[in-house]
């Protein structure tokens, strides 16, 4: 199937109910409770089965389609959210996180969508966390920190993706204050394990618990 035929039928998709939205759990390893939830798309195909999001997903940052994929998302994830309750031997509901592609986030009409959703399900905008990579964050810094600034402003949190992989600054990280910093999967679980690997993922972690951040390591 051709990538514009395969973009087409994305569209289609979206209209006829193939995506869907899976929520993996995000687990506090010193007390294994499921902590929050982070919203993942899937594609079904009637005829070429699980689409996988890796060659979905960048098609449509190639079009608009991605801004109709966000604003399919946002919604389901933030209306699954408010129906979680809090569990035994916690003290508040699962968050969800939600990630956003450049498109989606330097979107003008970003906060105003996030505020009509959580108005719209009543769900405490601490329970929902933006999710961007350092290379959607470093498109146009100052547009990001003034996002990000506002984020704050109305109690909603932000996730630095794939830390350590990308154009990751420490001036940026300390600018952008994020929420949860992602480690990614290379640094956790690498194909060749060295003793600098160790020293590289406690420095990270050391550097989150000082800058007030949670650390999350990817694929554990």
């Amino acid at each position: 199937i051709s990538r514009f035929s395969l973009v087409q039928e994305l569209r289609q998709a979206l209209l006829a109910g193939e995506l869907t939205m899976h929520y993996q759990p995000i687990v506090e390893l010193t007390s294994t409770r499921v902590v929050g939830f982070e919203a993942l798309m899937r594609w079904h195909h009637p005829v070429q089965g699980w689409i996988p999001p890796n060659v979905f997903i960048p098609l449509a940052e190639q079009s608009e389609l991605i801004l109709a994929l966000g604003a399919f998302a946002l919604p389901e994830a933030i209306a699954a959210a408010s129906a979680w309750r809090v569990s035994e031997g916690s003290t508040r509901a699962p968050y969800v996180t939600v990630n956003f592609s450049a498109h989606q986030f330097h979107n003008s009409g970003l906060i105003a969508m996030i505020e009509v959703e959580l108005l719209t399900n009543g769900l405490d905008p601490e329970r929902l966390v933006i999710e961007i990579t350092d290379s959607v964050a470093l498109l146009d810094a100052n547009e990001t920190m003034n996002t990000l600034s506002h984020f704050r402003q109305i109690g909603v949190g932000s996730a630095l993706d794939d830390f350590g992989t990308g154009f990751s600054s420490l001036s940026y990280l300390a600018l952008l204050n994020p929420t949860i910093i992602k480690i990614d999967q290379t640094f956790v679980s690498p194909k060749h394990e060295t003793e600098h690997n160790s020293t590289l993922l406690e420095a990270i972690i050391s550097l989150g618990h000082k800058l007030n951040t949670t650390v999350l390591a990817e694929g554990i």
